[in-house]
């Protein structure tokens, strides 16, 4: 796939990489690189975009693949105080719980759930995960608690 062996990752490698909790001072200085949209009288100057899809589709990657390719930081509508969105942030998503013009992409999962603020925006991308795979992915988000672990294979049974 690529002219050099070492640069082939599979996509588990990638997403280990990219949602990795931060844990030293080189890590920091290199999300300190990541910036916020500079507030303007115009706001014409950019446009807000919503990603919306349903839980467990992938936002979380793609968000983080938008903040280290473009180097900025992006938003949602969720509310900072519950667990899992605190999680997030611990993963370097700074930008949670913001809607203003400060991002220019703005996470949702309206309408399966309103957000903890209301925006407005201007254009959209709509994340679509295959059905069956995101349900089974949001079960495990919920009977585990967490983004980045899965109940035991066998414990399906016992939820049938």
């Amino acid at each position: 796939m690529f002219d050099d062996p070492s640069l082939e990752k599979s996509l588990d490698d990638v997403k280990k990489h990219l949602l990795r909790p931060v844990k030293d001072d080189d890590e920091v200085q290199e999300l300190s690189k990541i910036g916020y949209l500079q507030a303007s009288d115009d706001p014409e100057e950019h446009e807000t975009i919503i990603l919306a899809s349903y839980p467990r589709s992938g936002n979380t990657l793609l968000r983080a693949y938008i903040e280290k390719i473009m180097g900025f930081v992006t938003g949602s509508d969720c509310d900072i105080e519950k667990k899992l969105n605190k999680e997030l942030m611990m993963m370097g998503l700074a930008g949670e719980g913001l809607v203003d013009k400060r991002v220019l992409v703005v996470k949702t999962h309206y309408p399966e759930r309103y957000g903890k603020t209301k925006f407005y925006a201007e254009k959209c991308i709509l994340e679509v995960r295959n059905p069956i795979d995101a349900v089974t992915s949001l079960f495990n988000m919920v009977c585990t608690g967490s983004h980045n672990k899965s109940i035991d294979n066998g414990d399906y049974a016992k939820f049938s």
